[in-house]
């Protein structure tokens, strides 16, 4: 369940924010598991995310599509699960231009 709301978000992040207009966009999934952790790396290859931005967007209602509809809730939602649910963490880097990679690593065995 967490797991699966996790991956739709990010996909639907990046199809409604990174790759609206992009002919070409790539979403890559990469899972991978080291020393008892599992890594989800989801990367898109779209606009990118502004310095300015990175830090605020796990925080609720941060949106910069509130006049289309956008809530601000998807990557807090995505934040919790990862951090309460999955006892992880999440990281965000982002190129303008370039694209985004959320990097999300979490206990493989959960209690």
């Amino acid at each position: 369940g967490a797991f699966s709301q996790i991956v739709t978000n990010l996909v639907i992040n990046s199809l409604t924010h990174g790759l609206e207009g992009i002919e070409n966009g790539v979403i890559t999934l990469e899972i991978s598991k080291k020393e008892g952790q599992c890594s989800l790396r989801h990367s898109d290859n779209g606009r990118g995310i502004p310095p300015e931005h990175i830090q605020k967007i796990f925080d609720p209602f941060f949106t910069t599509r509130r006049s289309r509809d956008g809530s601000g809730l998807g990557l807090h939602i995505v934040y919790n699960l990862v951090v309460r649910r999955l006892k992880g963490w999440i990281d965000c880097t982002s190129t303008p231009g370039k694209g985004t990679t959320f990097t999300i690593t979490f206990p493989c065995t959960q209690p």
